[in-house]
Formats: structure tokens, C-alpha cells, sequence
């Protein structure tokens, strides 16, 4: 080969290696933890959260990276299946595969006490001109308030939404939190939160009055089972006489399949009017507090609820 064939060679390599295309990583606005993506190892951020792209059970997910720059490992016992509504096709999915639910999915006394409640509100009925899949619990008549009433988490899980607003100067804040296997809380008008809830609410948007809106949290943000989430619910506001007293919105949300009992069309919100549950009756609470709940009277007197059997 001559010098002069060699250098062209050389030249022909170079050119080769200049030209070889860049893959750029997925773009920040499409990634977020617990949603897909397409080359294991790719990283990325959401918002300032760092991402890596991981194969967990199959599928390649996106992952929170520890300061390493490799994917954060769930801790002992937990799973690192997150859920996500699939807007274009109305459903709930899962990032890989779900662990099988244990009953009850609310264990004894896990998230409120029901021993102590006056009377409930049905799941699955219209009130006040518009259908709400979530029901209540009132833990004092209208003109009365109780301090003192503590929402606590049911079950390992995270936190996938949440919202806070004023009424009347009174301050008020909402949860939406997810197990791994399937099954999502609502909770609403709750009113003083924990220490772990407050750096929760400080990432929101400021509090405006009657704006209850949910903010999505990207990530979601992990809560152990046992951790307090209020501390006061309800409104003992006597400028609000339609909502004064002690309460609290609970819905139960099976994210595994729609519910055939809501069929019937409604103006909610889809991923959780047909996947909401009647939450007082089943495996869903534990047997002593579904017979308490089974026997409170019903606060606003109406039996109603396209989830619930009746009594």
C-alpha cells in the first residue's frame, strides 16, 4: 500500500468517525418516574429530579437516580410498581407487575378512627348538582366541631396528587395516595397537616380560596403506612354554616379494573368515577370497622350510591 493510499485511507476513517450521528437522551418533558422509555441507562431530568432509564420486571421505566447517578433501589419490602392514568385510553396501568393485594386493603384503626364517627356519607352519589365518586365521615353534627381527629397512611404507597385551597379563611387540603398493588385513598377537606404532609403542600402551588384543583406530584412522593397525614379535618369556621363540623372525603379507588357498577355515565372525572368502590362494604376495610361504618346513619340522610348495595 503507498503513502499516498494510506494517508487517504486516513482521511476516509476520519471522516467516518465525524460523521457517525449523536443519540441524543430522551427529552425532559417526556420523562417522568415510573413512565417509559426507550434505552436502558439513558438519563434525563424532570423538573431538577435526576432520571435513569431501567428495566424493571420486563419493561424499561424511568427511575429517580441517587447521587451515584444509578437508579434508586426500593427499600426492603416495598415494590417499585407505580401506577399512571392512560389518558388516550381511559385506563389505569401499571409500570410493571403489581404485587397481589392483601385484605383488608385498610387495615384495623390504619387510616381514621370510625369508632368515634357520628355518621358517613355515600360513595358513588350526586351532591350538590354534581355526582361525587368519593363518600365521608362526620365526626360531629353541623353547629359542633371536635379537635383532635388524626388521618393517618393506610399502607406503604405513594403520593401521587394533592391539593389545598382556603373556604372562607379556613385553610383545607387533599391527598390521593397509591399501593403498589392497585388500590388508591382520596382524602379531602382535611385541615392541619403533619410536619412529612406540610413539605408535601409547600411544593403546590400558593393556596387560593375555593381553588381545589390537584396538583400532579412529579415524582410521586413515597409515605410509609402508620405516618400521620392531619392532625384537624373539617371546618370550624361559623362563617361556612353549610360545611361547619368535623369531616373528612374518603373515596377507595381499585385501579386494577373499572367498577361494572359505573357504567352509567356521569361528570367526573373518569379515572376516578368508574374505578371508585363502596369502601363500607367487601374485604376493603377490616370486619370491625365495616361494621361500624355498616351502622352509622347517613349525614346527609340519602342512601343513594351507584357503588353500594344499600341497607
Amino acid at each position: 500500500m503507498t503513502r499516498q493510499w494510506k494517508r487517504i485511507t486516513g482521511r476516509a476513517l476520519a471522516c467516518v468517525i465525524i460523521v457517525i450521528p449523536f443519540v441524543p437522551q430522551a427529552p425532559a418533558h417526556a420523562a417522568t418516574a415510573g413512565g417509559s422509555c426507550t434505552k436502558a441507562g439513558a438519563k434525563t431530568k424532570s423538573g431538577t429530579v435526576a432520571l435513569v432509564c431501567t428495566r424493571v420486571s420486563g419493561r424499561l421505566v424511568w427511575r429517580r437516580a441517587n447521587v451515584g447517578g444509578a437508579a434508586e433501589q426500593p427499600s426492603a419490602g416495598s415494590s417499585s410498581v407505580s401506577w399512571a392514568w392512560v389518558h388516550d385510553r381511559s385506563v389505569w396501568a401499571p409500570s410493571g407487575t403489581p404485587p397481589k393485594c392483601a385484605y383488608p386493603i385498610i387495615p384495623a384503626g390504619s387510616l381514621l378512627d370510625f369508632g368515634s364517627a357520628v355518621s358517613m356519607v355515600q360513595p358513588g352519589q350526586t351532591r350538590g348538582g354534581s355526582f361525587k365518586p368519593h363518600g365521608g365521615i362526620r365526626w360531629s353534627n353541623y353547629g359542633q366541631y371536635v379537635s383532635g381527629v388524626r388521618i393517618t397512611v393506610p399502607f406503604d404507597g405513594v403520593v401521587t396528587k394533592a391539593s389545598h385551597y382556603t373556604t372562607d379563611g379556613t385553610y383545607q387540603f387533599g391527598v390521593n395516595i397509591i399501593s403498589p398493588c392497585g388500590f388508591m385513598v382520596r382524602l379531602g377537606h382535611l385541615r392541619t397537616p403533619s410536619p412529612e404532609f406540610s413539605r408535601i403542600l409547600a411544593t403546590l402551588p400558593p393556596a387560593a380560596p375555593d381553588d381545589s384543583r390537584e396538583t400532579l406530584l412529579n415524582p410521586p412522593v413515597p409515605v410509609k403506612a402508620g405516618t400521620v397525614i392531619a392532625t384537624e379535618v373539617g371546618d370550624p369556621n361559623p362563617a361556612n354554616p353549610d360545611g361547619l363540623g368535623t369531616f373528612a372525603d374518603f373515596g377507595l379507588v381499585d385501579l386494577r379494573a373499572p367498577n361494572p357498577a359505573a357504567s352509567i355515565a356521569t361528570n367526573a372525572a373518569k379515572e376516578y368515577a368508574s374505578y371508585s368502590v363502596c369502601w363500607a362494604e367487601a374485604e376493603y376495610l377490616a370486619a370491625s370497622d365495616r361494621a361500624i361504618a355498616e351502622a352509622l346513619p347517613f349525614s346527609n340522610g340519602d342512601p343513594a350510591s351507584i357503588y353500594c348495595r344499600g341497607r
